[in-house]
């Protein structure tokens, strides 16, 4: 199914909306869902056409699926069976700890972000994909915010709206114009590597489990979802994937010094990269716009904590907005930075502690022998990542 606008370019320009959100991921869709359901007059904006493939895990943990059950969508995973995750499973250097998990599901981002979509339309929210959108920068005290509309196919032109959400993943690039948004990238990040592997020649990588391969120079995550397919998603770091040639080779490499199963031949030239990863926005919030996901920073995830982030920022930010609505002011500005903190930054402390011991081999060796002999002792913290 490929979802399609639901209004021109021209009527988007010439409409006077409540809210316009930048970027129809979880974050984004999910927020413009829960605003329409409000009676508020509510713009979606894509830049991709869909479906689309992401360089992401489509891994939703325990904390996720609880807040979409929480606000009616629990049924898209049985409409599109997604795989139940019963373990996760680690391996380096030969060396294998298997944990099992407290809840958690697969599904293909291109099946689920496509279901979001359709959920806010459904609630009455307007769609704009295959359109660039740039948020023009304005004075402190401005009661609209102007966004400037591009379609490689149609002229340009620029919505009006009381209230900007913005959604649209690494870098924000639709608030590269305003400067009261910078960003900080870490010193070490790691690029993002991705791709979805057609079912054949995979059964060395069985459904309902997180696969996870550590490599001193990156891990690797892999998962089975609907269709039987293999999705990859890794952090590797950036001189590792020079030296390898190329995104591909650096993943094979993982994967073999850890002790998985070889990539089919099939794999060879279908990764796809991100932009340095590891980042975060000085202040996520703006004279009517609030950031959220992974436009407001990213650490990397294991077991599906980002998508549980957005989601759970989507729901809060859509409370948030008819105050702002009515007034604007620093009291509004300042709970959603501690929301902010409450959601996201807290709940990853652990992937910061994660990711950090996995660029230790010696910290790494230790961990897994301890683990595997006392295993109780992951269960903790792999339960704190999932609720």
């Amino acid at each position: 199914m490929t979802q399609s606008r639901t209004i021109s370019m021209a009527d988007a320009c010439n409409s006077d909306w409540d809210v316009i959100v930048i970027g129809a991921g979880p974050a984004g869709t999910v927020a413009a869902r829960q605003l329409a359901l409000q009676n508020l007059r509510t713009l979606l904006i894509e830049r991709k056409a869909f479906p689309r493939y992401k360089v992401c895990g489509c891994c939703l943990n325990q904390r996720a699926i609880s807040a979409l059950q929480q606000i009616g969508l629990g049924d898209i995973f049985e409409e599109f069976d997604a795989v139940p995750l019963k373990s996760f499973q680690v391996r380096y250097h030969g060396r294998e700890l298997n944990v099992p998990l407290p809840g958690g599901l697969a599904i293909s981002r291109s099946v689920f972000d496509e279901r979001l979509v359709q959920a806010a339309i459904d609630a009455g929210a307007y769609f704009l994909p295959e359109t660039t959108a740039m948020l023009k920068d304005s004075g402190a005290q401005e009661q609209t915010r102007l966004v400037e509309l591009t379609h490689p196919e149609q002229s340009s032109g620029v919505a009006k709206t009381k209230m900007v959400l913005v959604a649209d993943g690494l870098g924000h690039p639709s608030l590269q114009h305003c400067h009261d948004f910078e960003s900080v990238v870490s010193h070490h990040s790691r690029m993002g590597v991705g791709a979805l592997l057609a079912a054949d020649d995979f059964s060395n990588y069985p459904a309902g489990i997180i696969h996870m391969a550590i490599h001193r120079f990156g891990y690797v995550g892999l998962v089975r979802v609907e269709d039987g397919s293999l999705n990859i998603a890794a952090a590797v770091d950036r001189d590792f994937i020079k030296k390898s040639v190329s995104p591909t080779e650096a993943v094979k490499e993982i994967l073999k010094e850890s002790g998985f199963p070889a990539l089919a031949e099939t794999a060879e030239g279908t990764f796809k990269g991100t932009i340095p990863f590891t980042r975060k926005i000085v202040r996520p919030v703006g004279n009517r716009v609030f950031v959220l996901g992974d436009a407001a920073g990213y650490l990397e995830p294991f077991t599906g904590e980002g998508m549980a982030n957005a989601i759970s920022e989507a729901i809060a930010v859509a409370r948030m907005v008819p105050q702002g609505l009515l007034k604007w002011d620093p009291a509004l500005e300042q709970a959603w930075l501690r929301k902010h903190h409450e959601i996201t930054e807290g709940r990853l402390f652990w992937c910061r502690w994660l990711a950090q011991l996995l660029r230790s081999p010696a910290a790494v060796g230790l961990g897994l022998r301890l683990f595997h002999l006392f295993p109780a002792a992951a269960r903790p913290i792999v339960a704190r990542l999932n609720h």
